[in-house]
């Protein structure tokens, strides 16, 4: 009951916390926003400021230098992308009369003329859905003359907020690179838990990793919009240099933001088009481009100036996207790429924040052993064996049976003795598992037959039940058949009939499989029974799926075997290195013989 009630707790205090930080971010935004965008801009700056003191420059001088270029360029776009909004503004009623014949062909194109029925049908819709009132009387509403407060806190109230906050990021970004060992070292202190070289290590591989993705990010973005209003530029669109600028921030939103930023030229384009191609081949020239610069840059260029990705997942991406959007508007959209990025390399770096690699990472949450365990318990066989059969095409058959099948049935057997698997979902798991090994091994390649090596015989014996059968049946299968005479026993043999079988087949080695978690003191005893009947055998004990730093303490009372496994691949080892001496052994045993025979046909 104190667990349930402690875990309960610890649930209710989380889910305040998460509220109260969802609220704070929500109604501070105006003090979150221009930290996040200062702490973004650190990130940026911080290569080419460490650039400039490599350089011989001071650290101060290199950072006013970088920041002051920083906004003097950020002025200087501003100014242009002010005059040319203005510009659009005021002349885009000027227009009129070409964007109403526009939307007037395009409604013809689509649905015909008003004589089709198809254009009938869709006027009758359109009045039912917001009817026409007849001969209602015109009401001419006359506004207030606003008071000075009220146009104050119209205009002036917004344009000193943003001052300020613009401000506040200058100020914030010019002492976040001063001061960066300093905040990095109060950092380590809160979250290093007194391991000082391990989180001083991961702070600064974070630090470099994210720096080089947002600066990288924050080139090709800039390229992309360049690149667009020079295209733009040469396709005589008008304000070009706006459209570009809003093809490079939106490139940020992840996904769909440079299909959002597309709309606007398109739109403008198809407006305003000029008469060649129809008046359709600027519009569409100006579709072709957007589309075709973001597949080289999605295919070619951002594989490869990152190298590597972040590791952020799709699904993640948008629905932060979404979520910061909510909290910080247009802003907040922008800036959720990059604010997801750190979120998730501080979840892979600081233990405590291990979920947000969880919640933000493309890696798959589940082992692909335990996925696969996770789909046969749930009856999912297809599933399971597309999980297999895609480790089985990465790293090949063998690889396959042994990281995800072997443990999926360790797995099940563990869930059985504590109960959490009833005896008939433990044999349907069984039965699938089996199938799907047998289709994993069918990829093996055909060995190819060697006369000149010999075979030697080796009896495989599950120790207890259908789990080792199985586990027995991929080893045979990975077994050369060129070197190996196999003999799989059943699961369900006696001691008495295990060792009358070993003494009438007379195999040279004997390999036991015992699953963990259990069954080590029947291990003990058929090794014994065996041992004592046929000394002769050689003894190879099985512990697949068990850990081996516990399995010294746990399998050395096993007297008399030649090695404990706790891999397939170490058994399979194992009896390649045993093959040269069995076939010595046998071939010195063949000589006596021969020898005898001779001797007895020569006394004849």
């Amino acid at each position: 009951m104190s667990s349930d009630c402690q875990r309960s707790l610890v649930t209710l205090a989380a889910t305040v916390l998460a509220v109260v930080t969802v609220a704070a971010l929500y109604w501070a935004k105006s003090i979150f926003v221009p930290v996040a965008l200062a702490i973004f801009l650190a990130f940026v700056l911080y290569p080419p400021v460490l650039w400039l003191q490599h350089r011989g420059l001071g650290r101060t001088p290199a950072v006013i230098v970088m920041v002051g270029s920083v906004v003097l360029v950020a002025i200087g776009i501003g100014i242009g992308i002010t005059h040319q909004v203005v510009e659009l503004a005021s002349t885009l009623p000027d227009r009129r009369d070409s964007i109403k014949a526009k939307v007037a062909a395009a409604k013809t194109w689509v649905v015909g003329d008003g004589s089709s029925r198809f254009a009938q049908l869709v006027d009758d819709v359109a009045n039912v859905v917001d009817p026409k009132p007849a001969n209602q009387p015109t009401v001419v509403v006359e506004p207030l003359s606003p008071g000075l407060s009220t146009r104050f806190d119209q205009y002036v109230t917004p344009v000193a907020e943003m001052l300020g906050q613009g401000a506040l990021t200058f100020i914030l970004t010019v002492f976040i690179l001063i001061r960066r060992e300093d905040l990095r070292n109060r950092m380590i202190r809160l979250l290093g838990d007194g391991k000082v070289t391990t989180t001083t290590r991961a702070v600064d591989d974070a630090t470099r990793r994210i720096s080089r993705y947002l600066l990288v990010q924050l080139m090709i973005n800039s390229g992309f919009g360049l690149v667009i209003s020079l295209g733009l530029f040469v396709l005589q669109l008008d304000y070009a240099l706006l459209w570009g600028f809003i093809a490079a921030v939106m490139r940020y939103v992840p996904y769909i933001g440079t299909w959002i930023g597309l709309i606007p030229p398109v739109l403008f384009s198809f407006a305003t088009a000029p008469e060649w191609g129809g008046g359709w081949g600027q519009p569409l020239a100006v579709l072709a481009l957007f589309i075709g610069l973001e597949v080289i840059c999605n295919n070619v260029l951002e594989p490869w100036l990152y190298g590597s990705s972040m590791g952020l997942s799709e699904v993640a991406q948008l629905v932060a996207a979404g979520f910061w959007a909510f909290l910080w508007g247009p802003i907040g959209l922008i800036l959720s790429g990059p604010l997801t990025a750190c979120l998730l390399v501080l979840g892979k770096h600081v233990r405590r924040f291990e979920f947000l690699e969880v919640l933000l990472g493309d890696t798959p949450a589940l082992e692909p052993k335990v996925a696969f365990y996770q789909r046969l318990a749930a009856r999912d066989q297809d599933e399971a064996a597309d999980i297999a059969l895609d480790i089985a095409a990465k790293d090949g058959p063998d690889a396959a049976l042994e990281t995800v099948v072997v443990p999926a049935l360790c797995i099940a057997r563990r869930d059985l003795d504590d109960g959490d698997l009833d005896p008939a979902d433990f044999q349907l798991v069984i039965r699938a598992a089996r199938e799907v090994a047998h289709e994993v091994g069918e990829l093996r390649e055909v060995a190819t037959v060697q006369p000149d090596v010999e075979r030697i015989r080796v009896m495989i014996v599950p120790a207890r039940d259908e789990a080792e059968h199985v586990s027995a049946d991929i080893l045979a299968g990975a077994l050369d058949p060129a070197r190996w005479e196999v003999q799989v026993t059943g699961d369900e043999m006696l001691a008495s009939e295990l060792v009358a079988a070993i003494q009438e087949s007379r195999p040279a080695v004997f390999v036991l499989i015992a699953l963990p978690p259990g069954g080590l003191s029947h291990c003990r005893y058929l090794v014994g029974r065996v041992l004592t009947r046929c000394p002769s055998v050689r003894v190879i004990l099985g512990r697949w799926g068990l850990d081996p730093t516990l399995a010294v303490d746990q399998t050395g009372t096993v007297k008399g075997v030649e090695g404990i496994d706790h891999t397939v691949s170490d058994t399979r080892k194992r009896l390649a290195e045993l093959h040269p001496v069995l076939v010595n052994e046998l071939s010195q045993q063949a000589k006596p013989s021969a020898r005898r025979t001779a001797v007895g046909t020569a006394g004849a």
